[in-house]
């Protein structure tokens, strides 16, 4: 239902001036009471799906733009109160007049918690930037490359420092996105693999995910960060203006521009379908009433539901 309630320019909990106005909810807040509540919803998110527990090592996929410093940030502050052990990785594409910028920004950000860093290029890992290989295949796969070998390097170094889990930042509207996608596609088995958690059951070699971010709108991921001095880059992505995803981001925010919450509604609708559900299920392959292994690709020796992992098909290897 579209909200018709106008911003009283007054925070509802205080009275004092409005810093946001969050049409979902709908609620004016103050830059104190929204950070609140910002901070309460991530802890909630991460103690109600049983995220984290004490003495765990997690690996933060950090790239240096928004949403993974505010979740940096946020389980440095969680791990305050919960002995927990944070290595952040990062990813260096080598996109050209781009990553140089983040990659700085995740190196301050580090430097400024105490977190340590590690930085993986492609250029070592695969004898190429991003840019080199798109020369040869096309930048309309530029999404398809990257975020395979993305995922395939943060599995792997996550693993060698023996992470518990691996923290991703995908927030609300990455999650609406991706559930938008893959029915437009005809691909829902695709959504049997994304949840909160995620992680196969019955294999050490696939390290854990866990999005602290998940239930957490993408303008107020961006609010904290200005409203708590958190350096980021807005600068997107010079490949994500050729992803289906941007397509599906411009037709979200129209929709939820005349019907705030849709975003959050879709979330929630997956949630409650899903069967990753409440309990942190993980990628759930039901065979005979267990969960059965994730194989390993006959090429690399890395976890695989299928013969050959996708890394190894993208680049035409074994």
């Amino acid at each position: 239902m579209e909200s018709d309630k106008q911003s009283s320019g007054l925070c509802a909990k205080c009275g004092k001036p409005a810093a946001i106005t969050l049409r979902y909810m709908p609620a004016d807040l103050c830059q104190s009471h929204f950070v609140r509540l910002f901070e309460a919803r991530v802890k909630r998110t991460v103690r109600q799906h049983r995220m984290l527990k004490k003495g765990e090592r997690i690996a933060v996929g950090l790239s240096g733009g928004k949403d993974s410093c505010v979740m940096l940030h946020m389980l440095h502050k969680i791990s305050q109160s919960l002995p927990i052990e944070l290595h952040a990785i990062t990813i260096d594409e080598g996109i050209e007049g781009y990553r140089s910028r983040t990659l700085e920004i995740a190196k301050e950000q580090c430097s400024r918690l105490g977190v340590p860093l590690t930085v993986v290029s492609f250029r070592e890992e695969f004898q190429s930037t991003l840019d080199g290989l798109l020369e040869a295949k096309g930048a309309a796969r530029a999404c398809t490359y990257c975020g395979v070998m993305r995922r395939h390097l943060l599995n792997k170094y996550a693993r060698e420092l023996g992470a518990d889990k691996i923290a991703i930042g995908h927030n609300a509207d990455d999650v609406a996105q991706t559930v938008m996608m893959n029915l437009m596609r005809n691909e829902p088995e695709r959504l049997g693999r994304f949840g909160l958690t995620s992680g196969a059951v019955d294999d050490e070699a696939f390290v854990k995910r866990i999005k602290p971010l998940f239930t957490t709108p993408e303008r107020d991921v961006a609010a904290y960060a200005v409203m708590k001095g958190i350096q980021i880059e807005f600068a997107e992505c010079p490949y994500a203006k050729n992803a289906f995803r941007q397509y599906i981001r411009k037709m979200l925010n129209e929709i939820e521009g005349k019907y705030p919450g849709t975003k959050l509604r879709v979330v929630r609708a997956f949630l409650e379908q899903s069967r990753l559900m409440l309990d942190g299920a993980r990628y759930r392959i039901e065979k005979a009433g267990s969960f059965a292994k994730i194989g390993r690709c006959k090429s690399c020796g890395e976890p695989s539901s299928g013969k050959t992992c996708s890394l190894c098909l993208l680049l035409e290897r074994g």
